[in-house]
């Protein structure tokens, strides 16, 4: 039997969403050198580790185990200490703070897909595959972290095919025709929805072209309802490197028709079928979020 207090403490810490990202190549690394989430992991845990105390693994999402913790205990200092490293030290941050390509887009075998082939001019809407992938590191007021969106599915919803996108438990419906978000649940719960689908695109991309929508925001678990007046532009088309890359985007921004507040600028890229960067005016600050890998179909 083991000795309670040499118990091992499984902690999901960092990412939030619990997700594999075996399947993301890393540039100019053997097969068993760790992943970017390991790395920071370990190096925030260097600031917390004592004599009674450490981190002794850390799984390629994030996740780790810590030696003499209480497994009764949930909270102990050292798990502060830890999530104060993280919003101390976001994981965006650091990951810029590497200067290393962290991702190459791993494209399938036979696809014509690849980093850097869009050419000036309109985006058309894209054409999803299940399987497709995007990993995005993100860092807020409150926390910092990444996930991954995959193509799960495409189902029908009110009589229309959607593009059923899953991070963890949550799944957000895309309609396919264009992208428009319909709805998320998060364990089969709805917990965000748009009536009529949030236009959050309107194809084809290009500078100059803006639109407007009205529509009802409802979070039931929150029992909340909003009620948007919104225009959406394209401002312009920029030449962006995230740490995935470098890529072709336009530039959109999302506004209160009424007032004229932002609520987010956003880089989309043809070439990844999907957006690359985007910053968010939440009511506690600033969100961004960027892209760090993809795997297109």
């Amino acid at each position: 039997m083991t000795d309670p207090a040499q118990v091992t403490h499984r902690v999901r810490a960092l990412l939030g969403v619990v997700v594999t990202l075996a399947t993301f190549v890393l540039t100019g690394c053997a097969t068993f050198k760790n992943t970017p989430q390991q790395d920071y992991v370990y190096e925030m845990g260097r600031n917390c580790d004592s004599t009674t105390m450490r981190l002794t693994r850390v799984e390629a999402d994030g996740r780790y185990w810590v030696q003499g913790a209480s497994n009764v205990i949930k909270v102990t200092p050292y798990f502060e200490c830890m999530n104060e490293q993280f919003k101390t030290h976001p994981f965006l941050d650091w990951l810029k703070a590497q200067k290393r390509e962290t991702q190459q887009p791993l494209v399938a075998a036979g696809s014509t897909s690849g980093v850097g082939t869009a050419q000036p001019g309109p985006a058309m809407a894209p054409v999803w595959q299940v399987g497709n992938e995007w990993q995005y590191a993100y860092k807020s007021p409150s926390d910092s972290g990444s996930y991954v969106w995959s193509v799960d599915r495409i189902e029908m919803l009110n009589g229309t095919q959607h593009y059923v996108v899953k991070a963890g438990t949550r799944e957000i419906f895309y309609r396919v025709s264009d992208l428009a978000s319909s709805l998320e649940r998060v364990n089969g719960v709805v917990v965000l929805s748009h009536t009529p689908p949030r236009l959050s695109y309107a194809w084809p991309l290009a500078v100059g072209k803006s639109w407007e929508q009205s529509h009802r925001e409802e979070r039931p678990v929150d029992r909340q309802t909003t009620d948007r007046n919104s225009v959406w532009a394209v401002e312009s088309e920029d030449t962006i490197t995230v740490p995935a890359g470098t890529f072709r985007t336009m530039k959109i921004t999302w506004r209160n028709k009424n007032t004229g507040g932002l609520n987010y600028e956003m880089w989309y890229a043809p070439d990844v079928k999907q957006w690359v960067k985007i910053r968010e005016v939440l009511s506690n600050g600033i969100r961004e979020r960027e892209l760090i890998g993809f795997k297109l179909k």
